[in-house]
């Protein structure tokens, strides 16, 4: 991986298609989603009100853009899956953070350290004081992350004050303990928001269009402990 990686937020379209670009890699072609278009880019109707982080190597343009983030300014995507209402009545400055994701060959490095770093940088210049989004583990059933689950809710839930809960079809409880090394399938994003201080919502969501299984993910800026390294 090449050191000379630089991050932007935009609107602007070339950039958002080459993110759209790289979510269709991540999220339709490596993790089976049933999602996209037929120009190679995964898209829905939240893109256009958003704001994307990319990521690009200035050393490796042939990728494109090497890790994305949308960032929005309400909470609209999240609340798809999860009660809300605890955090929208708290009168407290919402945002939305999601679809992140990286190039195979950024993860586990320098690139997700920036790409949450940016977000927490664009969230405090907007003055926002709790930041909500879905955070995945991958293929839609629950038997197989039913430990890690477990250990999240026991170990990171949020306060019954800011608490969301999941809810509609796709919802489902998560009841029962697990030991700390369940830890260990949790998937790398998840613990990187923990390690900042985050907290996970109350029961998953089952996203069987997105094949996944969905965490809510509520970041208090207030508490926030940027990370030196992605999980």
């Amino acid at each position: 991986m090449s050191n000379e990686l630089t991050l932007e937020l935009t609107r602007e379209a070339e950039s958002v298609r080459a993110a759209q670009a790289l979510r269709h890699r991540v999220f339709v072609e490596e993790m089976g989603a049933a999602a996209g278009d037929v120009l190679g880019q995964e898209t829905d109707a939240f893109d256009a009100d958003s704001d994307h982080l990319v990521l690009r190597d200035r050393g490796r343009p042939e990728l494109g853009v090497v890790a994305t983030l949308r960032v929005g300014m309400g909470v609209a995507y999240t609340a798809q899956e999860f009660d809300l209402g605890l955090l929208e009545r708290s009168g407290r400055r919402l945002a939305e953070a999601g679809r992140a994701c990286l190039h195979p060959d950024y993860r586990g490095g320098l690139a997700g350290v920036m790409l949450f770093r940016g977000l927490i940088g664009v969230l405090r210049e907007r003055g926002v004081e709790l930041a909500v989004g879905t955070a995945s583990f991958p293929e839609a059933e629950v038997a197989p992350h039913l430990p890690a689950l477990r250990r999240l809710q026991q170990e990171f839930q949020a306060p019954e004050a800011l608490c969301p809960t999941a809810r509609g079809a796709g919802a489902v409880e998560i009841e029962g303990t697990a030991p700390r090394a369940a830890m260990a399938g949790v998937p790398a994003l998840i613990k990187t928001y923990l390690r900042a201080g985050a907290w996970v919502g109350r029961g998953a969501y089952v996203d069987r269009a997105f094949n996944t299984v969905d965490v809510c993910m509520v970041l208090d800026l207030a508490r926030v402990r940027l990370p030196e390294r992605f999980a």
